[in-house]
């Protein structure tokens, strides 16, 4: 499959000119004394692959919740989402309405909303609950559950159970798991795109693609993703030891004449995650932890660790057809951990991700210009044990905003510790 490359010399002369127009504040010249306490960890910047990079200060947005999603509405106010406690717990949420400076308390409505919550170009904003269920006697069919706002998630319709999602029953199984456990997207025609993961054995992933025509109401299957089968990785680097769910937490993004990319998740770092070999002195606390800090909390107190060797890597696959088709997932070169996502300014495209290793640590993003055939070498935004789970969305031309958590390693149980940050990322031509 060809691969555009979506910057020319052209291009890049445009992309001077956007980023001209769309200059704000360097968050290299914060002076500290405008902050009370200002962060232990600078801002930072890079020149790489022709783009001049500036990552801001981390800086505290909510304390207690983990696990952060980002929606965006027509207003182009902000919402960040997060989980009081591990997967499926109660949520809580804030709001921005000038682009990511300033935030307050925004009512966070029920379970389930966050992860596919979006406002198409017309109509209703809509979220979607992550689950779906089997129709009994109607083999390839299942209900949805969503929720619809005419204000910005200010007030809800909801639950609506109206809705259904139709699977080739010949490929799908009604027992398996089917889930809205990506993100959804708007096409210039109008159609929604949804990328989904569903098991096809027993807790083995893979991820497809389904399409909606009526605002998220009902969902038809397009095309499979990813697979454990599919994977085009001669080299065998992703399997270096790791225990693997398959591809998983898709995250796909359009970037222009039906050209999409899309990146997944494959580790599974819940069964025998690869560990260094423990220490009895530490150095750094924001990079060791004792062994009690650690799931399943069996290991003695008085041994220090440190990240073990790097996870398994996302995989990447590429559709030139508004996703009739894709081409086989590949291993990519440095991402790797839990949880991609990507935000697209109409020439640079910007991934994150997170859970560089075992315990989860550090919180990355990295660049392309070229649709995803080639990244910047990545840059750490959040050096923080973690649960790898990251977020990010476009706010200009060259401005994008990143958010995170910090968190103590798995149970994660301690969250009077856990707190949700953010970092204004700038990118220009070098």
């Amino acid at each position: 499959m060809k691969r555009r490359h979506f910057l020319g010399m052209a291009a890049g002369s445009a992309m001077a000119a956007n980023r001209a127009r769309a200059a704000g504040t360097d968050p290299e010249r914060t002076p500290d004394s405008d902050i009370a306490f200002p962060s232990p960890f600078a801002a930072h910047r890079a020149r790489l692959n022709g783009l001049d990079i500036r990552i801001g200060r981390p800086r505290v947005l909510m304390r207690g919740p983990m696990f952060p999603n980002l929606a965006c509405f027509r207003d182009a106010s902000i919402l960040v989402f997060a989980q009081a406690v591990e997967e499926g717990g109660p949520l809580t949420a804030i709001r921005s309405e000038d682009r990511g400076e300033t935030w307050r308390t925004h009512p966070a409505g029920v379970d389930g909303l966050g992860l596919n919550t979006f406002q198409p170009g017309a109509g209703p904003a809509v979220s979607i609950h992550y689950d779906t269920k089997p129709v009994p006697g109607e083999e390839g069919l299942r209900t949805t559950r969503r929720w619809e706002s005419d204000d910005g998630l200010h007030t809800l319709r909801g639950p609506l159970e109206d809705g259904t999602l139709r699977l080739p029953p010949d490929q799908f199984k009604q027992e398996e798991k089917h889930w809205f456990h990506g993100n959804t997207i708007e096409l210039p025609d109008g159609r929604l795109l949804a990328a989904m993961q569903g098991t096809h054995e027993p807790w083995v992933f893979r991820t497809f693609l389904s399409e909606s025509s009526d605002n998220g109401k009902t969902w038809r299957f397009v095309s499979h993703i990813a697979s454990l089968d599919t994977l085009d990785d001669p080299e065998g680097t992703t399997r270096k030891g790791w225990s693997l769910w398959g591809p998983c937490e898709p995250n796909i993004t359009h970037l222009c004449d039906g050209n999409l990319v899309c990146v997944a998740r494959l580790v599974n770092d819940d069964s025998k995650p690869l560990m260094a070999a423990p220490k009895k002195t530490y150095q750094d606390l924001s990079y060791a932890i004792p062994g009690t800090g650690i799931h399943p909390g069996t290991l003695p107190a008085e041994d220090y660790y440190e990240p073990g060797p790097p996870s398994a890597p996302l995989v990447i696959s590429f559709s030139g057809d508004s996703g009739a088709t894709w081409s086989r997932p590949a291993p990519m070169k440095q991402a790797r951990g839990c949880f991609p996502r990507m935000a697209f300014d109409g020439e640079v495209l910007a991934l994150t991700y997170g859970g560089l290793a075992y315990p989860r640590w550090g919180n990355c993003i990295t660049f392309s210009t070229d649709g995803g055939a080639s990244w910047t070498e990545e840059m750490n935004f959040a050096p923080f044990f973690t649960t790898g789970y990251t977020d990010i969305v476009t706010l200009a031309p060259g401005k994008f905003l990143a958010v995170f958590d910090a968190t103590p390693p798995q149970p994660w149980t301690n969250h009077a510790a856990h707190w949700v940050g953010a970092v204004d990322i700038e990118v220009n031509e070098a």
